[in-house]
């Protein structure tokens, strides 16, 4: 997997390319552990890469969100296939997130958030 981050404006941009899964999902850990350093609170996970998600990288991005929810911030996915929605589907996680169809939406969200 690979995991590329870089900021629009006040919003950590995580782009996701590959599979997420047991394997690496520690990788994406450490990403987001750096985006908390640097104080960001918007995180915008895009998926439009990522071919796989297992259990451990749902159990990744659900302690994202529970650490950004202590700190009062909020996490978007966008881009995300039929078949990674089909997963979160069946294991409820849908429920937590905002997901949105492209990247330019989910940009828009966090702007009228404010």
């Amino acid at each position: 997997m690979d995991v590329k981050t870089e900021k629009i404006n006040d919003v950590a941009l995580v782009v996701l390319a590959g599979e997420l899964n047991m394997d690496n999902s520690n990788t994406l850990r450490v990403a987001f552990k750096k985006i908390l350093k640097e104080n960001s609170r918007k995180i915008l996970v895009d998926f439009e890469k990522l071919v796989f998600i297992d259990s451990s990288g749902i159990a990744t991005l659900i302690e994202m969100f529970q650490n950004l929810g202590k700190l009062n911030g909020r996490m978007c996915l966008c881009n995300v296939n039929k078949r990674i929605i089909g997963v979160f589907e069946v294991t409820k996680v849908q429920k937590l997130f905002n997901i949105f169809v492209t990247r330019e939406e989910a940009l828009r969200s966090f702007c009228e958030a404010q």
